[in-house]
């Protein structure tokens, strides 16, 4: 054996130029899974809130004491028990969500909403043009009594 051989020299800048590009594909692979999650997760966590904003309506047996700002408390109450990252949107007065959602209930019962839900990523978060794609708005429509 030799003392000062460079055998290895060769193979430490390949191994460099194999590992980087895998290292920023698997981060862009982490970053594309979350934001899909978190689509995925905000459409899931709109219907359970719709679906309990409704039954929040339904099971108020006096008519005249039914409110849309009970329903909307039932579905929030919903969303911070499971998620507090989620936002429910309130209408056009809502500073977080603006004119993208609103809140509303049919006279027989059917919850229309929207919840907002951001991703966080590690790269997107930095790039301005994703900026869209990580803030999921998804509605959720709910009857409870149409089983």
């Amino acid at each position: 054996m030799r003392l000062g051989s460079d055998d290895g020299a060769v193979r430490v800048p390949g191994i460099v130029k194999l590992v980087v590009p895998l290292a920023v594909l698997g981060l862009l692979g982490y970053d594309t899974f979350l934001t899909i999650a978190t689509h995925l997760k905000a459409e899931s966590d709109a219907q359970n809130a719709a679906y309990a904003a409704s039954q929040a309506w339904s099971d108020n047996e006096d008519v005249q004491a039914r409110t849309a700002m009970g329903a909307y408390q039932a579905g929030k109450a919903y969303l911070d028990a499971n998620d507090p990252a989620d936002h429910l949107c309130a209408g056009d007065t809502d500073p977080v969500c603006g004119t993208k959602g609103n809140f509303s209930v049919d006279p027989d019962g059917t919850v229309h909403l929207v919840v907002r839900r951001e991703a966080k990523t590690l790269i997107f978060g930095h790039l301005g043009f994703m900026h869209s794609l990580l803030i999921a708005y998804e509605s959720g429509d709910a009857n409870s009594n149409k089983d």
